[in-house]
């Protein structure tokens, strides 16, 4: 048995071999160096955030309780310390790669390297959106509460959660995956809710408007003072407001109390009204007793023509 093509295999291997090792090494070097570089970035930057203090500023607008929402805990600039540091690394690892004639690795690494600024921008999307969302489920939140409206906390959550939906759509569409069928989909979903709020909102308050209404009719016939009779209740109007009018009726005590009663009842209703009485000209006080009225502006009476011809006559007869 002869042992040539053995031997010349195994002399394959090793010159081979001898022939990968310099371009190894110089991979290593490249790849080290590299590290090295990327570890002293990665230093600086948390040197800066250190001083500048920006994970104060991150936790002042929000940023930090957003990433506690998504399950991360680590700090946001030790985040983009991180990331700057993955990124130069493996800028040089796709370096030392090629310099060790491995094509496939670095193509794959090459690959990764592309994907990576669309990856950042994808959660930066998520990120910035959570915050707009967030914003705009506590704005619609206080809205619903200031003018009364019930499961306001749930109507500020479900837009909150709308608008999150959207923006993970538009993050998967950065990373490159086809959303089209997803963005029907929840396109359709969306404007089902939609209609179905605005249903129940318009049948809801579909009495209150009435009420609204009647109130521009109610406002056209009585006015306030005048006294309306309608059913057991008989008082003057005060005031119509919104869907309902004030009435002011006695009360069991002897005293006068304050109803509402809504307009569309006024204008089906069988109401006696009567006009509201004429305002009263207040009594002037007597004048006080020896008071001068010349004084206070008014001038004395003038006697008669005949007693003013009857004092001259005996002027005369004095003199």
């Amino acid at each position: 048995m002869s042992l040539q093509p053995l031997w010349q295999s195994l002399v394959s291997v090793g010159s081979s071999l001898l022939a990968f090792i310099p371009r190894l090494v110089n991979g290593l070097i490249v790849f080290l160096v590299g590290y090295l570089i990327s570890w002293l970035v990665r230093w600086l930057l948390r040197f800066l955030f250190r001083q500048t203090r920006l994970e104060l500023l991150f936790e002042r607008i929000g940023l930090r309780r957003s990433l506690a929402a998504l399950g991360m805990r680590i700090p946001l600039s030790e985040l983009l310390a991180q990331l700057v540091f993955f990124f130069l690394l493996l800028s040089f690892s796709i370096q030392a790669v090629e310099l060790m004639g491995l094509t496939p690795v670095a193509a794959l690494l090459q690959a990764v390297l592309l994907f990576l600024p669309r990856a950042i921008s994808a959660a930066l999307l998520l990120l910035l959106g959570s915050l707009l969302a967030r914003l705009l489920g506590n704005t619609v939140t206080a809205v619903a509460r200031n003018v009364n409206i019930a499961y306001a906390s749930a109507l500020g959550r479900l837009i909150e959660y709308t608008v999150v939906a959207f923006l993970c759509v538009l993050a998967l569409a950065t990373l490159g995956v086809e959303t089209t069928l997803l963005t029907t989909s929840l396109t359709i979903v969306v404007a089902a809710a939609g209609l179905a709020v605005a249903l129940t909102f318009a049948l809801g308050t579909r009495e209150v408007a009435r009420h609204v209404i009647a109130g521009y009719y109610v406002r056209q016939q009585f006015r306030r003072g005048q006294r309306v009779t309608l059913g057991e209740y008989s008082g003057t109007v005060q005031a119509t407001n919104g869907a309902y009018t004030t009435l002011e009726v006695a009360a069991e005590d002897g005293g006068r109390r304050l109803i509402a009663l809504p307009n569309a009842l006024l204008l089906q209703g069988v109401a006696i009204s009567e006009e509201p009485a004429p305002a009263r000209a207040e009594p002037r006080p007597p004048a006080e007793p020896g008071r001068d009225q010349t004084a206070s502006g008014d001038e004395p009476p003038s006697p008669p023509e005949g007693q003013q011809e009857h004092g001259q006559d005996g002027d005369r007869d004095q003199q």
